[in-house]
């Protein structure tokens, strides 16, 4: 899509099925919801991870399933399978502890199964974390695949604390390439390890020194659709400006904006500890910009090249309609 009108550019997020399909977690999360937050010291659904309190700090858990289509390139769908997870761990300011999966295998072959084989192990490697188990069966139609984590925090990032007033931040890693044919910008298994968990270790360090008051990793729902689920969580509106938005060079808007980067977050940042924040996020090689604001409301508004729209209002059209 080149050089799309504003109007245009957010029809096109909005009907993208990374986005989309986020509606679907409302019906099944939102009774659970209101079940933790009558428990002490629980915090979950509807975050990165769930969290609960203990020993000084928190136990994190989250799983993700795989989608079926990543399988066409099954030592990239293993690896993924990996990235997707830990991201979820440190985007609540903690670490991996390990890593369980479940696999049905309906009909997987050999090859298929030991290239995934191959990029678990890998994504094992670049993230240092271990595999502890899981559960393993021969049943299904066609291939079944979830991965699910624990890791520990001392001070816990959630996705709900934005306020008005606080500095909208994204943090990417540009340095990277399309990967073919999925809507994934892949800046992580041609990078050093230790690049790249040095860059992972900031969101500890922003959570240890509160720089930040809400954080997600970018996924499915690309930059605008996580930007929203943050908001819904936080129950407050934004605008959004996409001209200071970071672009790679290699791609136009229109996909960025609905991309899956292997190392992609949004945060929101009280007007205090925003410079910090930022300082800190660049002194790790992370390119990082203010790229809006949290408002008072429901609605997120974006702004490019002078024109002005309306992406979405949670309360009458929420993303996950979880709360």
């Amino acid at each position: 899509m080149e050089n799309p009108s504003l109007a245009e550019l957010l029809e096109s997020v909005k009907e993208y099925g990374g986005l989309t399909r986020k509606a679907s977690i409302g019906p099944w999360a939102r009774r659970f919801v209101a079940r933790a937050r009558m428990t002490p010291d629980v915090y979950g659904p509807g975050d990165d991870a769930g969290a609960v309190r203990m020993d000084g700090g928190f136990l994190l858990l989250s799983g993700e399933g795989l989608w079926p289509g990543l399988l066409a390139d099954p030592e990239f769908a293993g690896f993924c399978a990996v990235t997707v997870n830990v991201n979820d761990i440190y985007a609540m300011g903690g670490r991996p502890l390990g890593l369980v999966t479940v696999v049905f295998e309906g009909g997987m072959d050999e090859v298929v199964r030991d290239a995934f084989l191959d990029g678990i192990e890998s994504g094992l490697d670049h993230y240092k974390v271990p595999l502890l188990g899981g559960h393993t069966s021969p049943e299904g139609e066609a291939p079944a695949v979830a991965v699910c984590i624990a890791g520990r925090a001392d001070n816990l990032l959630r996705a709900d604390g934005a306020r008005p007033g606080d500095a909208i931040v994204a943090a990417l890693d540009l340095d990277g390439e399309r990967h073919h044919p999925f809507h994934v910008w892949d800046s992580v298994t041609s990078c050093e390890s230790s690049t790249t968990m040095g860059r992972l270790e900031t969101f500890v360090e922003i959570a240890d020194r509160r720089l930040a008051s809400a954080c997600r990793d970018v996924s499915n729902p690309g930059i605008l659709g996580t930007i929203a689920m943050m908001l819904e969580a936080s129950r407050a509106g934004g605008t959004l400006d996409l001209d200071a938005l970071p672009v790679p060079d290699s791609v136009d808007l229109d996909w960025w904006l609905k991309a899956y980067p292997s190392f992609g977050f949004v945060l929101a940042a009280r007007p205090d500890r925003e410079g910090e924040m930022l300082a800190l996020l660049r002194s790790r090689g992370i390119t990082c910009e203010r790229i809006g604001e949290v408002r008072e409301g429901s609605s997120v508004a974006v702004t490019l090249r002078g024109e002005i729209g309306t992406f979405t209002d949670w309360e009458n059209d929420p993303v996950t309609g979880i709360y």
